[in-house]
């Protein structure tokens, strides 16, 4: 560099460098020569950057050549700026002589020190500079995780974590963030590992012009399992415990109880680890880790499980107390996250405690393991732990845990498990990890472990942070293996070891009347499957609603509970009212896909895997009383009335996380058995206020309900969404047409109502064709009376040259009969008619055509069209754009970007519903609102998640008349389970879209 080039303030400042060289002890010397190279470095590769923020970049960071514009600085304490955890606090080497602190041993880890500020800008490349201190060693430790995001978290735009050996203790230095930024409201954030106290002063946020950021978010791929193997054969093997879950003895009636929330993480993860292994032999020791856990501890009292307790406040007299326990020390390598999940796994085995190297280094204790070094991969790390720990460990639990989740622990040394993990997009891009390789290693274990085993923990530990809830937990059912969600389910090993043999729900009141005019509904509220709700948030919360008792609810709970938190569950079931009603959650003892459980065996196997699967779901609820079930990751008719085949006493079934039917008669039907199946009509959404989200549930609600009465749905809660006033709102403004009953009076009433109709039919409300192409639809008819009865079926009306294949079926009870209509249509409705024994049914489908001349050319040969769904765009998912009112839109609303206002990429796209292998059109209904050109939207469709494409197409401006809708056609074969459909929308053009409507297709023959 040609010192001719640099400032006078910084020319100065370099001679007062140089001239301290001479008054410093070597390595301080060599530390500002660092410094000062660094600066020098820094001076020219940013441009605009102030000297005061250049000096202070450590020489472990780099910033991106080019202009910087300073844009907004704010302080950490400043109002704007939220704060999870921590306390203003005096300094005055800090801007305004006040900084942000977090402390060990006073704050709670794994925190938000700082977020916001919640700013709009204009796109481009930017680079923020985080002014922070470290107050304490760290080592190699992660201190803090930096992020700049938008749409409150969900959109990271980039990410970095820093370790101690990126500050500088007791002086504040400037770490750089950059990252690009297309639009919404921007944060800038600190989230709080734990291990050592830090200040944050401000952070300085400039805009990046002249120059470029390469790589603006370090990501990784979402991890893609090989498929391999399959065609597995089943085996199994003896389990040598009686229930599903290892489970401790009684407790002592005297419990240690430490308050273990605000120490530092490896102060938990050892104080964690030396739990389990003293619960081994008697729960002695409980820890207070989370909100609820004082509650539990005094409802275990109440109920007399234990006598007293001791407070013990010192972790050196908890370890000194149990001494003898302890076989030595497994210490953790701090640069390889997975070493905590191999070290609780030796822990287990060899009864040693996992310690930090600087918790290492205070205690005179045996070193079982040291895993420094020992691996430089993930994979690397599991790898071995299978091959040399397996044997030794429980062959039939498994955990799936992010290394940083901690609450779990004492269960997982306590009974021996494996623990691995799969890394997403944002862990995945750190050095030591590669999802795709990760994911195939589980892929080759997991069909080495036995049939239906649980796997604990969860697959998600935030955005893009593990391969996720529904790819985890789709590649765990393949296996045949379901989840139990227990994240950092504190307290296990003593919770467990309560002993209750059989529970049993309240006495129900009496079943309200079935009136003939009224809409029977019932809420359930969802994730009671997964322990942590259950445990910390929110059903405590929920529960203590004053609502609660004034209003019927179904609760949903896993039948695992019984055995893992059996007191918990003791507490809802002795504190629940007349109104309130438990169903089995989710899917069954564990969580699961059917639609996708056992598929990675031998097609003659799966039906036996499945069934296993549903043998132990029959086992507990029976347990736990539970008559009713929520179940999701089901679309197959056959595998939903496999659960009333499988469970005898199975009363109800009530699918779905959310809405994913189209129409009442597609929600509402009897399965095998006639167990009524209720299908969620409700769907809520992100990013609504409570207001919001009470209109449109209650739009949703009218807008599936039939005309014909009586009428029974099922009302999906969002338990993250919702509070119970809520609930009551939406029951008033739907009016006293609506009646709420619990999920178990709902089954009894359409019972009533099917034995007085004898037969049910399902045909569409409605119908999409295309001018002058042939329709095709089924009828299904289902007797549900306990004698056979034949028949006969017309079509009166709205077809010309109709076609009815049978036009006559002889119905055996409890069996459902598929006819199939087609024509042409010639006319708004289509009339039906079903003349059976006892009188004639008449049925009317509302057609609605859409005109050739509003389709795009090439329009693809087919024969004719079996209408499936039409998926308004406003009820799809969306990256961005907003919903507007436009009349020419089918239903008056469509889904809006407009050019220089709204972020581009997906402003469109979903909604994975299941579908069969087979041939299909979708019908893209686009209109252009402004001026632009070239390539406006790239359109397509695929399998759920994006993989594989099956059909795409790119639209330009000149294809789209301004402010005229055109409908786009896309034929593709689909090959077998969820649909998505998506608009990749470019940003030159404004863009609407209306409507996306399927069809199966019947090619014509040639």
């Amino acid at each position: 560099m040609n010192i001719g080039h640099i400032n006078e303030p910084f020319g100065l400042d370099a001679l007062l460098h140089i001239e301290r060289l001479r008054k410093m002890r070597w390595y301080d010397g060599i530390l500002s020569v660092l410094l000062l190279c660094v600066f020098v470095w820094a001076q020219a590769q940013g441009e605009g950057v102030p000297d005061s923020i250049l000096k202070e970049i450590p020489p472990s960071q780099i910033i991106p050549r080019g202009n910087y514009k300073e844009v907004q600085t704010w302080e950490g304490e400043s109002k704007g700026i939220g704060h999870s955890i921590g306390r203003a606090v005096a300094d005055p080497e800090a801007y305004g002589n006040k900084a942000w602190e977090v402390k060990t041993y006073s704050d709670r880890p794994y925190r938000h020190l700082i977020y916001g500020p919640y700013i709009e800008l204009k796109p481009g490349d930017y680079v923020a500079f985080f002014r922070m201190k470290l107050l304490e060693e760290a080592g190699e430790e992660a201190v803090v995780d930096l992020d700049a995001c938008v749409s409150f978290g969900r959109d990271i735009l980039n990410s970095r974590e820093v370790t101690g050996s990126d500050l500088v203790l007791n002086r504040y230095v400037q770490i750089p963030l950059p990252f690009r930024y297309t639009g919404g409201k921007l944060e800038c954030r600190v989230f709080w590992r734990g291990y050592a106290s830090v200040r944050v002063d401000r952070i300085s946020l400039f805009r990046l012009d002249g120059g470029r950021i390469e790589t603006p978010t370090l990501r990784a791929s979402q991890p893609v399992p090989s498929g391999y193997p399959r065609d597995l054969t089943y085996r199994s093997e003896q389990r040598p415990f009686p229930e599903l879950f290892l489970r401790s003895d009684p407790p002592a009636s005297t419990l240690i109880v430490f308050d273990l929330r605000n120490y530092p993480p490896d102060w938990q993860l050892l104080l964690l680890t030396l739990q389990g292994i003293v619960n081994r032999r008697k729960p002695e020791i409980y820890y207070l880790f989370n909100p609820t856990d004082p509650f539990w501890l005094d409802w275990m009292r109440r109920k007399g499980w234990i006598s007293k307790t001791e407070i013990i406040s010192d972790p050196n007299e908890l370890i000194s107390k149990y001494w003898d326990r302890i076989g030595g020390m497994i210490i953790t390598d701090p640069m390889l996250p997975a070493s905590k999940n191999i070290a609780t796994m030796i822990a287990g085995v060899e009864n040693g405690v996992v310690v930090s190297p600087r918790i290492a280094d205070r205690l005179s204790m045996p070193v079982i393991a040291d895993l420094r070094g020992r691996w430089k991969s993930n994979v690397e790390a599991y790898e071995w732990a299978f091959d040399n720990l397996w044997d030794r460990l429980n062959h039939h639990v498994i955990a799936c845990s992010w290394p940083d989740h901690l609450g779990l622990r004492d269960y997982l040394v306590q009974h021996k498990i494996f623990i691995f993990w799969i890394s997403g997009p944002i862990d995945g891009a750190k050095r030591y990890a590669s999802p795709d390789d990760e994911v195939r290693l589980m892929e080759r274990l997991l069909a080495q472990m036995p049939v239906n085993i649980p796997v604990m923990s969860y697959p998600w530990a935030g955005k893009d942070v593990g391969i996720g809830e529904g790819p985890g937990v789709t590649l765990f059912s393949e296996f045949g293996k379901y989840l139990v969600g227990s994240i950092n389910c504190s307290n296990l090993s003593v919770h467990s070891g309560i002993r209750i043999s059989k529970f049993k729900q309240r006495t129900p009141p009496s079943v309200p009347p079935l009136q003939r005019d009224r809409v029977y509904v019932s809420f359930i509220i969802s994730d009671g499957d997964n322990l942590p709700v259950l445990t910390v948030s929110n059903f405590p919360q929920l529960w203590k609603d004053p609502v609660r008792g004034k209003l019927p609810l179904g609760w949903t709970i896993s039948p695992s509970a019984c055995m893992l938190i059996p007191d918990i569950v003791d507490y809802y079931y002795s504190t629940a009212t007349d109104q309130d009603r438990f169903l089995g959650a989710v899917s069954g003892i564990g969580y699961a896909y059917p639609d996708s459980y056992g598929k990675r065996f031998r097609e003659q196997d799966r039906r036996r895997v499945f069934d296993e699967f549903l043998d132990q779901t029959r086992t507990y609820m029976e347990r736990m009383d539970l008559e009713e079930i929520w179940i999701m990751g089901v679309s197959r008719d056959d595998l939903i009335g496999r659960y009333a085949e499988r469970i005898p006493f199975l009363k109800a079934i009530f699918p779905d996380y959310g809405r994913r039917v189209i129409d009442y008669d597609e929600a509402t039907y009897p399965t095998s058995r006639n167990v009524p199946v209720f299908h969620a009509v409700t769907g809520w959404s992100k990013g609504m206020s409570r207001e919001e989200q009470i209109k449109n549930l209650v739009s949703q609600i009218r807008a599936i309900t039939p005309s014909e009465r009586p009428a029974f749905m099922h009302l999906f809660v969002l338990n993250w969404f919702a509070d119970l006033r809520m609930l009551r709102e939406i029951l008033n403004r739907l009016g006293p047409e609506y009646i709420a009953v619990r999920p178990d009076h709902l089954a009894v009433l359409y019972h009533q109502e099917m034995k007085r109709k004898r037969i049910l039919i399902r045909v569409p409300t409605s119908i999409y064709g295309i001018e002058n192409h042939g329709l095709l639809f089924p009828i299904f008819l289902r007797n549900v009376t306990d004698s056979q009865m034949e028949v006969w079926i017309e079509i009166s009306g709205g077809l010309d040259h109709p076609s009815l294949e049978p036009d006559r079926a002889l119905l055996s009870p409890e069996k459902i009969f598929r006819l199939t209509v087609s024509g042409i249509p010639s006319g708004d409705e289509i009339h039906i008619e079903i003349k059976a024994p006892f009188g004639t049914i008449r049925r009317a489908i509302e057609y609605h055509q859409i005109a050739e001349g509003e389709i795009v050319k090439p329009f693809p040969s087919v024969g004719s069209l079996q209408f499936l769904r039409r998926f308004e765009a406003e009820k799809l998912a969306h990256r961005s754009g907003r919903e507007e009112t436009d009349p020419a839109a089918h239903g008056g609303k469509m889904w809006l970007a407009r050019r220089g206002k709204t972020e581009g990429g997906y402003i469109v796209f979903g909604p994975y519903s299941p579908m069969d292998a087979g041939d299909y059109l979708a019908l893209f209904r686009l209109k252009r609102t402004g001026k632009g050109r070239g390539l406006v939207a790239v359109i397509d469709t695929c399998v759920g998640g994006g993989k594989p494409i099956t059909a795409s197409r790119e639209i330009r401006v000149e294809e789209l008349p301004l402010g005229e809708f055109r409908s786009f056609p896309l034929l593709f074969h689909h090959p077998g389970g969820g649909v998505e459909t998506r608009v990749l929308w470019t940003g030159n053009a404004s863009l609407a879209v209306d409507d996306i409507t399927l069809w199966k297709v019947t090619r014509r023959k040639r």
